[in-house]
């Protein structure tokens, strides 16, 4: 009675654990992911203010040099054109003036002023020389007030729309010169958007939006946003020209501003939760077999294909891959890609994994081989395959399709496959004829001998891991080993190291001959398309 009361108390106590699991999962998922979210909008965000930062420092230096190198008169109507084009050749400029004695003497909005009023005190001097004046109160329009940046003899009026097209409010940015000791950036309170902003104490900012809010100066030196206090922030800083540019967010306006997609997530949690706590409570059947498990994977699509990369030895370049069937059972457990093939011919069905990994990896692997014409493709066959009068037919439409050249593809035939000697001569001499290389999988580990290569005019041999574990050791095995060499080498026979897991077993092989081909643990683990395309693309040709 007791044990019958336990059951019903853990059937009520499993969805309810289920359900609250979910919602806590719907929390923090839910809140991980709106911050990660947020945190890469302002890292963007800071990321095209400094880019916008590089485009104006450039420009402002590019102005003033060919304003400081004319070598006309001051003011002189030649020189007042030159000022003229410079203006008009500018994207972030209002003005190109000319200077002398510390005075404005005429500009090309301006023309020659009669009385050359003299500047005032700048703001800061940085920047190889540049004098930086702030909130500079402009000769025309009257009233109007501008950032002024200015050599001895030369400056320009900075646009103060420069940065009014990226307002991203709640966000908030900041464009200013640190000092030394890095103790703040400040926008200006009292801007109305991003317009220029007043001198504060410490740090006075070129340009900002938003609330005034002191930037912690581990920003500038974070290549992440960063979460301080009740905000997180970014932060760039040009090299060249020493300009910084900030952005930062509060805590309470994120949550503001994202509280129904955080309730989604806690309601989307709750729902998964009581999915799941169904799915539990109508789990009374038995999973069934292996073979059962995997006829379902192949029919829901979830049988993958990952690829191992296969290497030269002497130049550690890429040359091609063996895709491998790749599948996770019902039970979670990764199964490996022999037992798979070896699952499926027992029950009788090989053909229809070998099928379904030739068709996904000739589809994934075309894009490779436009850039990567000498590229080479490995796929497994199956005993059962070497009789399967179909697919020669099913090559051929699944390389027409996308338009690849059976040179591109080897098949690796195990030599149990190679047993029915008359068969297996027959099919490797119609592939053959059809462009496809042939090699014998997993050599010396089973039916063969070095002499019955000859008649079956492959194209090469992987040699069993096996042996290539006893390189470096006295194994009896070990001695084999350049019996096989030769022997390849004797009948011009292609060779692929398996299991290379050593860089001394790398190369042992490679020292016999550079072009000789390898895989294994040691160049990398079998991976998805998109890894091996960009290791392609990263190892030299």
């Amino acid at each position: 009675m007791k044990i019958r009361h336990l059951y019903r108390l853990n059937r009520l106590l499993l969805p309810c654990a289920a359900i609250v699991l979910g919602v806590l999962a719907g929390y923090f998922v839910g809140k991980e992911s709106i911050l990660d979210a947020v945190k890469s909008r302002i890292g963007d965000y800071a990321n095209r203010i400094g880019e916008r930062n590089e485009e104006v420092g450039s420009e402002i230096t590019r102005i003033l040099a060919a304003a400081d190198a004319a070598h006309t008169a001051p003011c002189s109507d030649q020189d007042i054109a030159l000022l003229r084009r410079l203006t008009f050749s500018a994207r972030f400029l209002k003005d190109v003036g000319r200077l002398g004695s510390n005075r404005l003497l005429c500009s090309a909005t301006l023309g020659k002023l009669a009385a050359p009023p003299t500047l005032l005190k700048p703001d800061m001097d940085v920047l190889s020389g540049f004098r930086i004046y702030l909130g500079y109160p402009l000769q025309s329009p009257v009233g109007v007030h501008a950032v002024v940046v200015a050599t001895k003899t030369a400056d320009v009026v900075l646009s103060p729309d420069l940065y009014y097209e990226f307002s991203q409010e709640p966000i908030r940015f900041a464009i200013g010169v640190p000092s030394i000791a890095g103790s703040a950036l400040a926008p200006n309170p009292s801007s109305p958007g991003p317009s220029a902003s007043a001198i504060t104490a410490q740090d006075p900012p070129l340009f900002g939006s938003g609330a005034s809010t002191a930037i912690p100066p581990a920003v500038f030196g974070a290549k992440l946003p960063l979460e301080i206090g009740d905000a997180i922030y970014a932060g760039r800083c040009s090299a060249l020209y020493g300009v910084c540019a900030a952005t930062s967010i509060h805590s309470a306006e994120i949550w503001k501003n994202n509280e129904g997609l955080f309730l989604g997530y806690i309601g989307t949690g709750g729902a998964a939760g009581i999915l799941c706590a169904t799915a539990l409570l109508m789990a009374g059947r038995r999973r069934g077999s292996p073979a059962k498990q995997l006829r379902r994977a192949i029919g829901t699509g979830k049988l993958g294909v990952t690829y191992q990369p296969i290497i030269e030895l002497g130049t550690h370049r890429i040359v091609g891959a063996e895709a491998l069937a790749r599948w996770v059972d019902e039970d979670g457990d990764r199964i490996r890609p022999e037992r798979i093939l070896a699952l499926a011919e027992s029950e009788g069905f090989a053909s229809e994994v070998t099928r379904l990994v030739l068709s996904r990896a000739v589809a994934e692997i075309a894009p490779l081989l436009e850039t990567n014409p000498a590229f080479r493709l490995s796929i497994n066959l199956a005993p059962s395959d070497i009789a399967d009068a179909g697919l020669i037919s099913f090559l051929d439409e699944e390389l027409d399709r996308e338009r690849i050249a059976p040179a591109s593809i080897t098949f690796e035939l195990s030599e149990r496959a190679t047993a029915n000697r008359e068969v297996a001569v027959a099919s490797i001499r119609t592939l053959r004829e059809k462009g496809y290389a042939i090699f014998i999988d997993d050599f010396g580990s089973g039916y063969s001998n070095l002499a019955y290569l000859t008649e079956l005019h492959v194209d090469g041999i992987k040699i069993s891991r096996a042996f290539t574990g006893t390189v470096g050791t006295e194994s009896v095995t070990a001695s084999i080993v350049p019996q096989i060499l030769a022997v390849a080498k004797a009948l011009n026979l292609s060779v692929v190291v398996q299991g290379i897991e050593r860089e001394d077993q790398a190369r042992y092989f490679a020292s016999d001959d550079p072009s000789i081909l390898g895989q294994g643990w040691f160049f990398g683990l079998p991976i998805q398309f998109k890894e091996l395309a960009q290791k392609c693309a990263e190892t030299p040709s």
